[in-house]
């Protein structure tokens, strides 16, 4: 890509191997001297987040058209793939430390949730972040969502005959939890992408 090459020149040209170390650094994660190297060359794509990192790092500004269509998501806290646990304010609004910078999303009031335990394994895998449209609360049969019981969280899938927070999961010992009255919960929002760092 030659905005990579025009960002490394303008940095006083810049090796591939400090800009490497300084993504590792940036991005909390191993980006190698091989991998500036593609994405000089257009053999690797540039992620949003790493557009935009390129861009502190060096001072060159990354395409209009690229910037426009990013979301920038906060990544507050987790949720629990499994049983529900005390949400320690994991979906209010708070201060976040970090955010992903997405496409693609469309509209909506976006949060990201770290994802622990494995009831929804087949979808979201521990570890996995889950982005979260806070405005989108009609459910939905077979969509995943953000639930509240008593004010405890879980992350499941929605399924409404009979009613119930299903997961989907390897895990054959999660069962679902059925509902009775739609009181007995609050939808937080809904499931709009997995993101998994490999």
């Amino acid at each position: 890509m030659q905005w990579v090459v025009g960002a490394l020149a303008h940095a006083n040209n810049m090796s591939q191997a400090d800009l490497a170390r300084a993504l590792t650094k940036r991005l909390r994660h191993t980006i190698d001297r091989a991998a500036v190297s593609k994405m000089t060359k257009g053999k690797r794509d540039v992620s949003a987040q790493e557009m935009l990192a390129i861009e502190e790092i060096t001072g060159f500004p990354a395409p209009v058209e690229m910037i426009t269509k990013l979301t920038t998501v906060p990544l507050i806290s987790w949720v629990s793939a499994g049983p529900l646990s005390d949400p320690q304010s994991q979906t209010g609004a708070q201060e976040a430390d970090k955010y992903l910078y997405l496409t693609d999303l469309g509209k909506g009031d976006f949060f990201a949730l770290q994802v622990d335990g494995d009831s929804m394994n087949r979808v979201s895998p521990p570890g996995s972040v889950i982005v979260v449209n806070r405005l989108d609360r009609d459910l939905v049969a077979d969509r995943y969502y953000v639930f509240m019981e008593r004010g405890e969280t879980t992350y499941k899938r929605w399924q409404p005959e009979p009613a119930r927070l299903e997961p989907w999961s390897t895990n054959e010992t999660h069962k679902p939890k059925y509902i009775k009255g739609k009181r007995d919960f609050e939808v937080v929002g809904r499931v709009r992408r997995t993101v998994l760092d490999l």
